[in-house]
């Protein structure tokens, strides 16, 4: 009956864990901004409290029956979620409407809705050990988790993400959880369990009332979650507006569309052949239809924003438009077609994902697929009158990128820089090519033309871009990515020096959590390595083929099952514990450098044969083999740990996940925005050489 009952908590615990940490990951980034720096927020926070709760369930294992707690524990993991998404929608209101929330409050607005849900699932992890017995326990319960986090892991990803709001999606963990509470106890729970479902129901319509927090004095039209963000349509008066993740997309009566498509556009030949990457449907693909394209080939990633055209433009209909439901990078690397232009119509680099658009790699890949003449243009945060430091840096690093590849390049400033790129000439006299064709505009020509192309202003422009020479933005070094995070800290008012003070404390706990012996050290450093390299390689994956979500997705379920056959496989090699853990030392070092190889070749592949090895044979197999590694060694170390079997398994869960929080926070906050993947991978094989130096010293002494 415990072994049941050890089943089915640990299950239902791993599948709600990681369902209800995607969900708080996408509602974190639509009230604070879709970007790494708060993925990495939520992540480690969520990591670091979860493996201190897994030691605040050791002396609750000590007390006996720990059926009684775990029943508690399912009830509050039932419950908490709708908590947690209401807190995290009313945090807006705290704040002064339009105000830009800073990395203060991001951090402890989401620490303080999290950490109830991390310690409980946390201590329950050692309590439900402590239903079996033997030396094995704490890697059966390793097991056993990664199971739940698996299969939690494809329910969203593969069923929740279509089929539900994230309310509903934790209606269905709670009779999930309420389901395991029941199974913990007697019958005489029963009707308590079943006046629980039937509150929990009762509050269902709530979900809608609290949307409208998050976007305070505008009526929600449509929310909708899609495999790849939240997306939203609010309406203030008669204006309509789309975001997505909190990234403002569009607004009706927005005429920047003119600029976006008119500048580039008067560069070619009228009825061009036009590559446009996102943005269409929302008024640019109009004002490309009065240049009488001969073809536009029109790539969105999110099938859900093309959807939209019916509410807008209905811009799709036109028969020179071809719409690609893909990634727009991937497309350029796979097109087959020369362009006379291609217009990237996305934001600023918010996350490494943007990012993408606006590395000298793309830039190359961009030229390889434009005619003779051909242009290419993009927009990026710019100033009216001063660009101060940060925003200067983020323009030089994209600038410095552009002109590694192009021979000519064209600013026009501004609110917003308009950036244009070609090997011929570029003519700034937009206005006289408009005319000429006969197009007139509401707001380009009359208002915004005449303070853009004023040559004092252009070459003001031109001399702060180049009179420093700066590195170029690439995908494996995002610097401008980096730079667009310092400036959102210095806009909100958040000092560096508050970033600076969460990387120690992280550190400071990882430290803690692993320096009690050379055992816990080893489980820390490989928490950090596995993380760090998971989210290295899945970058590396996102720069080439883009954001597959489902892809990624499985190879994200690929590194729980490496994990989970690690450890059933552990201890069948006929070598002592002592040479098992030097070996998976070694061999995540090795996995660390063959990963830094992959890097540096797949950012260059073009051809078809080597981009599908790239995706289904070499990173997957990174991936599998780093999960393997790192499980093989947390159950090989649980068996030389000593303690009982609830003792071990929270000591080791607290060194793992505070290790993986702290690769969490260094890789997406420090590492990867100022070192690339590259100095990310080269951290996890200079500290996973710390470990095997300090293991090799104790086998050396005591031999």
């Amino acid at each position: 009956m415990r072994k049941r009952r050890f089943w089915i908590c640990l299950l239902a615990l791993g599948i709600s864990s990681v369902a209800t940490q995607l969900v708080m990951i996408r509602e974190v980034m639509s009230s604070f901004g879709g970007n790494e720096l708060v993925i990495g927020i939520v992540l480690g926070v969520w990591l670091l409290f979860t493996g201190l709760g897994s030691a605040l369930g050791v002396p609750l294992a000590k007390r006996g029956y720990p059926e009684k707690s775990l029943f508690v524990g399912h009830l509050f993991i039932a419950v908490l979620p709708f908590f947690q998404i209401a807190s995290i929608r009313a945090l807006p209101l705290l704040w002064v409407r339009g105000e830009m929330i800073g990395l203060a409050s991001a951090i402890v607005g989401s620490t303080i809705v999290l950490i109830p849900y991390c310690l409980v699932g946390g201590a329950m992890i050692p309590l439900a050990g402590s239903l079996l017995e033997g030396k094995d326990t704490t890697s059966k319960v390793y097991v056993a988790d990664t199971l739940g986090d698996i299969s939690g892991g494809l329910l969203f990803s593969l069923v929740f993400v279509y089929l539900f709001s994230h309310w509903d999606c934790f209606l269905v963990l709670g009779f999930l959880n309420l389901f395991a509470a029941f199974m913990m106890v007697s019958l005489r729970v029963l009707p308590a369990v079943c006046v629980l479902g039937i509150a929990v129901l009762a509050v269902r319509p709530f979900n809608v009332t609290s949307l409208s927090w998050r976007f305070p004095g505008q009526e929600i039209v449509l929310n909708k979650n899609t495999p790849f963000a939240q997306l939203t349509i609010s309406k203030t008066g008669s204006q309509l507006n789309v975001l997505q993740d909190a990234i403002p997309l569009f607004s009706t009566g927005d005429l920047d569309t003119e600029t976006i498509a008119h500048l580039p556009l008067c560069q070619v030949r009228e009825g061009a052949k036009i590559l446009l990457i996102a943005g269409g449907v929302f008024g640019t693909l109009e004002e490309i239809s009065r240049h009488h394209p001969e073809r536009v080939d029109y790539v969105e990633l999110d099938p859900a924003i093309l959807d939209l055209d019916g509410l807008i433009h209905k811009s799709l209909a036109r028969t020179f438009v071809h719409v690609h439901v893909g990634d727009g990078r991937l497309f350029v690397k796979k097109a087959l077609t020369k362009y006379d232009a291609i217009i990237v119509d996305l934001p600023d680099p918010e996350n490494a994902q943007l990012n993408r658009f606006y590395t000298q790699e793309f830039f190359k890949e961009s030229k390889s697929i434009l005619e003779e003449g051909g242009a290419l243009s993009f927009t990026l945060i710019g100033s009216e009158n001063y660009l101060e430091e940060k925003g200067l840096a983020l323009n030089r690093s994209v600038h410095a990128a552009l002109k590694n590849v192009f021979k000519h390049t064209l600013v026009f400033p501004g609110t917003t820089h308009y950036y244009m790129a070609s090997d011929s000439p570029l003519d700034p006299n937009i206005a006289g090519v408009l005319s000429d064709r006969g197009i007139v505009t509401k707001y380009l020509v009359d208002y915004e033309l005449p303070t853009m192309a004023d040559p004092f202003r252009m070459d003001m422009l031109k001399r702060l871009l180049t009179e420093k020479e700066v590195p170029a933005n690439r995908d494996l070094s995002p610097l401008a990515f980096g730079h667009l995070i310092e400036l959102w800290l210095k806009k909100s008012g958040s000092p560096r020096t508050f970033l600076h003070i969460i990387v120690v404390v992280i550190l400071g706990l990882a430290v803690l959590a692993g320096c009690r012996d050379r055992l816990r050290f080893t489980i820390a450093s490989s928490g950090y390595a596995g993380m760090a390299c998971e989210l290295s390689l899945l970058l590396l994956f996102q720069v080439i083929y883009g954001y597959v979500y489902l892809r990624m997705c499985l190879f994200i379920t690929l590194y729980m099952i490496g994990s989970a056959l690690g450890a059933l496989a552990s201890g069948r090699l006929k070598r002592s514990e002592a040479w098992q853990v030097l070996a998976c030392d070694a061999g995540l070092i090795l996995s660390a450098g063959l990963a830094c190889v992959a890097a540096m070749v797949g950012t260059h592949l073009k051809g078809p044969v080597s981009l599908f090895v790239m995706q289904y044979g070499v990173i997957p197999v990174l991936l599998f083999v780093v999960a393997f590694v790192a499980g093989y060694q947390f159950s090989t170390v649980s068996r030389m740990a000593r303690g009982t079997g609830a003792e071990i398994t929270g000591r080791l869960y607290v060194s793992d996940l505070a290790g993986a929080a702290c690769g969490t926070i260094l890789t997406g906050l420090v590492f990867l925005p100022k070192m690339g993947v590259i100095g990310v991978l080269i951290s996890v094989a200079a500290l996973k050489g710390v470990s095997l130096a300090v293991n090799t010293m104790s086998v050396l002494r005591r031999a």
